[in-house]
């Protein structure tokens, strides 16, 4: 972006500077000085350099023709006139107009070359926060959506419109006019020859990287004046480009997390037929070993016969939990959480959980403490009684049998939080933060029953709600679950 020309008042300015100051020269060194010819010209030639530096080489040529009429008429003999009776003096004169024209020559290129330099060093600069604002989307449609916007701001173009031809649509800095046509982009696109200049300043770059042309982008700068009116060819190529790049960056960050997506389905997959399989067979095999029993020896005692019915009782309860697990996990990966909040008393959801696992809390003292000013609160009871049952099953099955539980809650911070304290083996520091993912569980916890849904489940239910949850655990002191669900987006209900 070389400066442009300055208006007419500013120019007539100049000159009559010029003039002011070759005049001030020629007073001083006639009237207060009274220094040599050489004296003269070289201070001559120093007010031609810097006119040529500041303002081209226009006004040290102008600047150049009238100190040599002054240094004629003032300073070479005979004074006052402008004949040259000595051919030395010629000499002179014409040496002094060449080396003030040579002089004006050597500093309007220094000043152009440091104008260029200044161009090229802002066009980095933004091309380096153009780079950066790119890098900060890598989803291809948010990059598509964004980069016309972000163009237009940077380079300071009047508009900017990006067409993409993976998914033949045009996107525009300013949705409410359009300078180019999406058949005019398609064309550029297919036909990578270079940036395309039109008439009317628009300018037209298609996006190729390597062989593969992603797409095309216009640029426009309606107004000579603008600061995008002069910028270099290569800025429009380096524009096209990086936005080429980002394109190409999130296209493959898109490939690369579908793969990742698919991959993962695929272990969740696997890991469910795992674990489903294998949940589901054991209490299946005691269920079918149960009624064979019944039914091949029917001169069983009543004793016997007992244990096989209460066999059957507790291996179809732990059936149809495994079952439930997998609809819940089912409804997890499809959104189908719906949370219905209602004001609840806490309490009365705590017993609805502690009924749901009384078999597995058989022999173990579980201790409830909730403050006795608590306030019923807005949540969807029956999935909170869910979470409280997960937590509870973990609570009993990874502990020693007749460990107490603890379940505690508190109001803090417009939240409320419900723990629930165990006194099991613990998790380990560098298993806190899998826990919750879908399918895991604890290297000291893959000898024992489940699947590794439950605590995937509470988590999604506690999302749902606007809440979250976490452990406090060290190995071999137990583990603490701690879950809180909002109450500022809540209404409270009535004192219990």
């Amino acid at each position: 972006m070389i400066p442009s020309r300055a208006p007419r008042r500013q120019l007539v300015l100049r000159y009559v500077a010029m003039i002011a100051a070759a005049l001030l020269v020629v007073v001083i060194y006639r009237r207060i000085l009274h220094v040599n010819q050489t004296t003269v010209a070289l201070t001559f030639l120093v007010m031609v350099q810097f006119a040529a530096f500041r303002w081209g080489l226009v006004y040290s040529v102008c600047l150049s023709l009238g100190c040599t009429l002054l240094y004629n008429y003032f300073f070479l003999p005979p004074i006052g006139s402008f004949t040259i009776a000595d051919p030395q003096n010629w000499i002179a004169l014409l040496a002094f107009l060449a080396s003030a024209i040579v002089i004006s020559r050597i500093s309007e290129s220094e000043r152009r070359q440091a104008a260029l330099t200044e161009v090229r060093r802002s066009e980095m600069e933004r091309l380096y926060e153009f780079s950066n604002q790119l890098l900060m989307e890598e989803n291809l449609h948010d990059v598509a959506r964004h980069a016309p916007h972000v163009v237009a701001s940077i380079f300071g173009f009047d508009g900017v419109q990006l067409y993409l031809t993976e998914s033949d649509a045009a996107y525009s800095s300013d949705a409410r006019r359009s300078f180019v046509s999406v058949e005019e982009l398609r064309a550029a696109a297919r036909l990578p020859d270079g940036p395309l200049l039109r008439a009317d300043r628009v300018r037209i770059v298609p996006l190729v990287l390597g062989m593969r042309a992603s797409g095309s982008i216009a640029m426009t700068s309606e107004a000579k004046k603008t600061k995008a009116a002069g910028y270099s060819d290569g800025l429009y190529d380096a524009i096209g480009g990086l936005l080429a790049i980002a394109l190409e960056r999130a296209t493959a960050l898109d490939r690369y997390s579908r793969v990742e997506a698919a991959r993962e389905g695929e272990r969740l997959r696997s890991a469910l037929l795992d674990s489903v399989t294998h949940e589901l067979r054991t209490p299946l095999t005691a269920i079918r070993a149960a009624a064979t029993s019944l039914l091949s020896q029917p001169s069983l005692g009543e004793s016997q016969r007992q244990e096989m019915f209460a066999i059957l009782d507790e291996e179809s309860a732990r059936l149809d939990r495994l079952i439930g697990q997998a609809v819940e996990m089912a409804q997890l990966d499809t959104d189908g959480i719906e949370v219905r909040a209602r004001p609840q008393r806490l309490q009365e959801v705590i017993d609805m959980a502690l009924e749901d696992c009384h078999t597995l809390l058989r022999g173990r003292p579980v201790t409830v403490e909730l403050p006795p000013d608590m306030p019923s609160i807005s949540l969807d009871r029956e999935l909170i009684r869910r979470v409280l049952r997960h937590l509870l099953e973990n609570a009993a099955r990874y502990s020693p049998a007749g460990s107490p539980v603890h379940i505690g809650a508190v109001l803090e911070a417009e939240r409320l939080l419900v723990s629930i304290t165990d006194q099991g083996q613990g998790i380990d520091d560098a298993e806190q933060a899998y826990i919750f993912d879908k399918f895991y569980r604890g290297s000291r916890q893959r000898m024992l029953h489940g699947t590794g849904m439950g605590l995937a489940i509470a988590k999604a239910i506690l999302r749902a709600h606007g809440g979250g949850i976490d452990v406090v655990s060290q190995r071999d002191e137990g583990a603490t679950f701690t879950f809180w669900v909002p109450t500022d987006r809540v209404k409270q209900g009535l004192p219990s």
